[in-house]
């Protein structure tokens, strides 16, 4: 009984004032509740609204199949009449027991779990009347169908970058491709999934519009081409693009006049770096910065007031720590 009353003060707060180890203890529930929720419900609940908007208002009314298992439900509803939210439980359920023992419980967890509130706002919105959708209109049918391809690309990229960030997959095609990877090792699971997501945009053009001309059954197959495109470019840019600088590694001279012309200009700090020249077996000072992309064009115009000063750079993909944007 003791206990219970302590526990109900930690919890909810009334009766003595706390000593120090229950706040600490409350604390710790906090800081625990609070990384489920960013860790756990956020990309969950986020991937899985939007990944269901972008099928039920995008996809399934323009009748192209983007590619992975979201692509083979849209073509089963089409072939059945039966909505896609069912067949993408079908698909999922045994999935997550293979994603369970391959991926990991937590990645496994999220994956499952986002898919499966995908399919079920899938089936509730059919039962929402009036639900927005933007359909084909006969005249305007390929403009709409383009649209609609870019528009389902930005919210699926949305979507998968989301839940790469969370737990490191999409789900679907890319746990049958780990699965295949665990038997031939020498095989891409990126060239893997990609295969899977072709197959799938193939058959699309057996599908949709029979008896129609051969450009009418090809618009499918182009449109799921687009989203895709669409999707991966815009998770790559939502992952990596934020992060993304560019590298100089200048060789020179004028070490000390250089750097302090880049650091006095681009704000930004560099690094001196001791370098010898093996054809000329001649001591070298070679400069690195990391710079934005505005700022090329500055930067290639200060390194050439200096003579003898060789330059060159390259784009990376994440920058860590005090980087001044």
């Amino acid at each position: 009984m003791l206990f219970r009353l302590e526990c109900a003060k930690i919890v909810f707060g009334f009766g003595t004032m706390p000593k120090r180890g229950e706040i600490i203890f409350m604390d710790a529930i906090k800081s625990r509740l609070a990384s489920f929720f960013s860790l756990f419900v956020l990309p969950v609940l986020f991937s899985g609204i939007v990944r269901a908007l972008a099928i039920y208002i995008f996809v399934t009314p323009n009748n192209f199949a983007p590619g992975g298992i979201n692509g083979l439900s849209v073509l089963l509803e089409y072939l059945t009449s039966i909505n896609s939210g069912y067949f993408l439980i079908i698909f999922n359920v045994p999935l997550f027991f293979v994603a369970y023992f391959l991926l990991g419980r937590r990645e496994a967890i999220v994956a499952t779990a986002s898919m499966l509130l995908t399919s079920g706002l899938l089936i509730l919105f059919a039962y929402i009347p009036s639900f927005p959708i933007y359909g084909l209109e006969s005249e305007y049918a390929t403009a709409n169908g383009l649209l609609a391809a870019i528009a389902s690309g930005l919210l699926l990229g949305v979507a998968l970058s989301v839940m790469l960030r969370s737990c490191g997959t999409a789900g679907g095609t890319s746990i049958l491709a780990s699965i295949v990877k665990k038997k031939w090792r020498f095989m891409s699971v990126n060239w893997l999934t990609f295969g899977f997501d072709a197959i799938v945009v193939v058959t699309s053009f057996f599908v949709f519009n029979q008896g129609a001309s051969f450009t009418v059954k090809l618009d499918p197959v182009l449109l799921a081409l687009v989203s895709l495109f669409v999707t991966s470019k815009t998770s790559d840019a939502i992952i990596h693009g934020f992060q993304t600088a560019y590298k100089f590694e200048i060789i020179t001279d004028h070490a000390e006049e250089l750097a302090e012309e880049i650091m006095e200009r681009t704000h930004h700090g560099v690094t001196l770096v001791h370098a010898t020249g093996m054809y000329s077996h001649t001591d070298k000072s070679m400069l690195v910065c990391i710079i934005r992309k505005r700022q090329i064009a500055d930067l290639q115009r200060i390194i050439k007031q200096y003579p003898d000063t060789f330059a060159y750079f390259a784009p990376t993909s994440e920058v860590y720590g005090k980087f001044l944007k």
